[in-house]
């Protein structure tokens, strides 16, 4: 019983002393992540990453963080509406009504502008094999 019982607590102390080290910041979760692959860079899965690892960092403060989140979100975005030209053009006259009246006019140059839409060009958000880019593949970072 003894035994059993040390090694609940030796576990306990391990789980604690990962969430102190590793789950406390993103940066640290995103280090340990990076280390556990440096053997084999090309198995390394930042998706994964994203959807297992970082929700379970104890801050969501982190810049990368919310970057990683809005970039995901305009993919949703741009992948709903590339294809479909009339809920791009009322989805494009929300959000300039919504900027002009926050007073945010200049965040949008090619919004504001009318510049050619998303689905006029089909091919521009899509990767080489037609289908649609993941975030990385658009710049954002990973």
């Amino acid at each position: 019983m003894r035994e059993v019982t040390l090694q609940l607590r030796r576990e306990q102390e391990r789980r604690e002393r990962f969430t102190e080290t590793v789950l406390t910041k993103p940066e640290a979760a995103r280090n340990w992540w990076l280390e556990r692959h440096l053997d084999d860079l090309s198995t390394i899965d930042w998706n994964t990453f994203r959807e297992k690892v970082l929700p379970l960092v104890g801050t969501v403060e982190d810049a990368q963080a919310k970057a990683d989140y809005i970039a995901r979100t305009i993919q949703y975005i741009v992948e709903k509406l590339e294809d479909n030209p009339a809920e791009h053009a009322r989805f494009t006259t929300t959000a300039r009504t919504v900027l002009e009246q926050m007073g945010w006019g200049d965040a949008a140059p090619g919004l504001m502008a009318g510049q050619t839409s998303m689905a006029a060009e089909p091919g521009k958000h899509r990767n080489d094999s037609g289908q649609p880019r993941q975030a990385a593949d658009s710049g954002a970072a990973g």
